[in-house]
């Protein structure tokens, strides 16, 4: 079992399916989403986690965000970009990584606000037909951050088992 907190973008999300049905694993597990806290796979007590991101959460006001623009991640996915709202998620996952998520922070990779279309793992050419098809689709959202959601994935990371939704403040 484990956690991870995200955001489901309110928008149109066709096009960015069909790329992710053909390239993406997790398509059957959770739909389009931006991820503020990564799976923690170690327990954590599930009152104290959703304490914390209560806590952190009462200070942040919603804020908008651009979605634009594919860039190719370090371990061979294809992102689409928060392009606009970047340093509001980057700021957000920062406090979130406090306390009692403190030692699950990955300091040693940097943290990029984006949404996965799908993976490749070093196969070239499937990485060029993925940007290829992406790149005709003209990716474009403009969107709000509302909300968050905290879910819960079973071991197999086959499904989520619950998802509990904490608001921003207007």
């Amino acid at each position: 079992m484990s956690y991870a907190l995200v955001h489901y973008p309110n928008i149109n999300t066709e096009y960015i399916n069909h790329i992710r049905q053909k390239y993406d694993p997790q398509f059957y597990l959770i739909e389009p989403h931006i991820t503020f806290v990564f799976p923690i796979i170690e327990f954590i007590s599930e009152k104290k986690f959703i304490l914390h991101i209560e806590r952190i959460l009462s200070k942040r006001k919603t804020f908008f965000i651009h979605l634009k623009g594919l860039q190719k991640s370090w371990d061979d996915h294809l992102f689409l970009m928060v392009e606009e709202g970047k340093l509001d998620i980057i700021k957000l996952h920062h406090e979130l990584y406090t306390g009692i998520l403190a030692e699950h922070c990955r300091d040693n990779l940097l943290f990029v606000p984006h949404l996965t279309l799908g993976g490749f793992t070093k196969d070239t050419d499937k990485f060029l037909q993925m940007l290829e098809e992406a790149q005709h689709l003209d990716l474009n959202y403009h969107c709000v951050v509302d909300k968050l959601h905290l879910i819960n994935i079973n071991d197999e990371q086959r499904s989520i088992i619950w998802s509990k939704e904490f608001a921003l403040r207007n």
